[in-house]
């Protein structure tokens, strides 16, 4: 199917409907602004960032026979992700995502209907195992059923990286953190795994560290403007945010994991921690300077030229 290394995501491919507020934000009120129709989904958001940052990506999901189906398969095609191994399911609606955000670009609610996702079952991933173990690496989002999240633990032979994607989701890993090669919970996912409630830079590095303890070979916690905390057996680091004009948050944390997976499918293990999450941030300072949740100025040179504030080169 594919002759050259490429990468392979598994999860949610959407559409994303957002309203996005005006300025001034009032809840339980009618509210000036935008209304959005896009392709999205964890799974989706990734592997299109990673198409940006030419890693030739899989997507490894299921789509219905609707409208909002056909639309997202021809989107998914045009921006370069592969689909190959993707199924369309007959008489199911696709998985829709509704969402609000306020004056700063934060969400405040959102709705979501992915029924569908429930399909893609141990057995959907058995016809598909070979292939995915063919890759370089294999990103997995939280949207995942937790049968099939446990299975792909104990069948998937390359590297595993995980986006736990909520709260409500990401139980559904504790059982297999040893198995996971890079994992990027934010600190409320974090202290779900570890106990450890983290409020600033003390405790997010103890999290962290946590986390490795559990078996995770390299976590990444995000803490929005904060930063990131990073840390395997031989270090622990945070890395600040770099300035930039925030439109919208939306996808910030899924252009993280796609950096974090670029940088280990083109760099191997030779960039140390800081490094790779010094571009996740400059990354994911593009994406938040857009009102979409992937930017059409993600590019390497991109990333590369941001990162340089952090005195990071190519």
């Amino acid at each position: 199917m594919c002759s050259q290394p490429y990468a392979v995501v598994l999860g949610g491919l959407n559409m994303d409907i957002a309203g996005i507020s005006g300025e001034l934000y009032r809840e339980h009120d009618s509210n000036i602004g935008r209304i959005t129709l896009t392709d999205g989904g964890v799974g989706q958001n990734i592997a299109q960032n990673m198409v940006k940052l030419e890693v030739p990506t899989y997507l490894i999901t299921v789509f219905g026979d609707d409208e909002f189906g056909e639309i997202l398969r021809r989107n998914c095609i045009a921006k370069g992700i592969k689909l190959d191994c993707a199924e369309k399911l007959i008489g199911k609606a696709s998985s829709t995502y509704l969402y609000v955000t306020d004056g700063k670009g934060d969400m405040v609610s959102g709705v979501n209907d992915m029924a569908i996702i429930k399909y893609m079952t141990p057995e959907f991933f058995e016809r598909r195992i070979d292939f995915i173990n063919q890759s370089k690496l294999c990103v997995i989002d939280g949207n995942l059923e937790q049968e099939s999240i446990e299975w792909l633990a104990d069948h998937v032979t390359v590297p595993l990286f995980v986006d736990p994607v909520s709260v409500a989701k990401a139980k559904r890993f504790e059982s297999v953190l040893n198995r996971v090669d890079t994992f990027k919970p934010n600190e409320i996912e974090a202290e779900l795994f570890t106990g450890i409630k983290v409020v600033d830079e003390e405790t997010g590095k103890k999290a962290a560290q946590k986390l490795v303890e559990l078996g995770v070979t390299n976590a990444f916690i995000s803490l929005g403007e904060h930063g990131i905390i990073c840390a395997n057996e031989n270090d622990v680091t945070s890395v600040p945010i770099l300035k930039s004009k925030v439109v919208s948050c939306n996808g910030a944390g899924d252009c993280s994991m796609a950096t974090i997976a670029w940088a280990r499918f083109f760099y191997g293990e030779t960039l140390s921690l800081v490094e790779v999450a010094q571009l996740t941030q400059a990354a994911a300072s593009i994406t938040v300077e857009s009102i979409d949740a992937v930017s059409d100025y993600l590019a390497v040179r991109t990333v590369v030229k941001r990162a340089q504030e952090f005195n990071v080169t190519d």
